[in-house]
């Protein structure tokens, strides 16, 4: 069956009374639910299936939950660990940012007597734009204006003097390693977003099942199924860390 004829099958199915997808497929299947949401829903089955467990009816569930809980859990905390990562990386971009305006802003008057003034074609290589360029730097024109005072500062390096001189053709390999450091965790962490969708998927069958097992064990008896079942963790809103992959760029 070809895409299209796939597409209108499923457009026809969810026009139906009794939806399929909802009856046999997977609920979890939703952007919308979290991986923590999604853990902690998996949690919470578990204890009520534990705590409602006579005879050790549900302990070839809960056994076959846990193995594949593992992997699970290891993956959200590869996530946590990785965010923890990446906000210090993020921290340390930020520190060296507040230092080079900092530089940039208290040195601007000497390096300006060093060059011969504001009025002379060396300080206009230097700050073309004025001071403010460097004050309100992002991240986006970084590599720009560092890549502009390496080439200044090893030009001008008679005329700025050897500490000044030195300082600004640092800032570029200082830049380049911070930054790269701070793409390689973010990198790293997208990656572990998007495997860990298989550790999940295995937990989501599982969940299935076990809905399916206590549902053929109450039939038709939705409040006695509910019993193991705490949908509203699903959506649950509850404060987090923050992500820094959208910080300023």
């Amino acid at each position: 069956m070809n895409n299209t004829n796939r597409i209108k099958e499923i457009k026809h199915i969810k026009k139906m009374k009794i939806n399929p997808l909802k009856t046999f497929g997977n609920p979890f299947d939703d952007v919308k639910i979290s991986s923590n949401n999604f853990g902690r829903f998996a949690d919470d089955t578990k204890a009520k299936l534990i705590h409602n467990n006579v005879n050790n009816a549900y302990t070839p569930l809960i056994d076959a939950l846990n193995v594949k809980m593992i992997p699970f859990r290891a993956e959200l905390s590869q996530i946590d660990t990785g965010i923890n990562i990446q906000v210090g990386k993020t921290a340390t971009v930020d520190g060296f940012m507040v230092e080079f305006k900092g530089y940039m802003s208290e040195n601007y008057v000497f390096i300006a007597a060093a060059l011969g003034g504001e009025k002379t074609e060396a300080f206009g290589e230097l700050y073309p734009n004025g001071k403010s360029e460097y004050t309100a730097l992002t991240k986006t024109k970084a590599p720009t204006i560092m890549a502009r005072l390496k080439t200044v500062g090893d030009k001008y390096a008679t005329e700025l003097g050897v500490n000044i001189s030195a300082k600004l053709q640092d800032f570029q390999t200082q830049w380049s390693q911070l930054r790269q450091n701070q793409l390689d965790v973010k990198s790293a962490v997208k990656t572990n977003r998007a495997e860990r969708s298989v550790a999940r998927r295995e937990v989501e069958i599982e969940l299935i099942k076990i809905m399916h097992f206590i549902g053929n064990k109450y039939p038709g008896d939705v409040e006695q199924c509910m019993v193991y079942f705490d949908f509203n963790l699903l959506y649950a809103k509850h404060k987090h860390k923050k992500d820094p992959n959208d910080a300023n760029q």
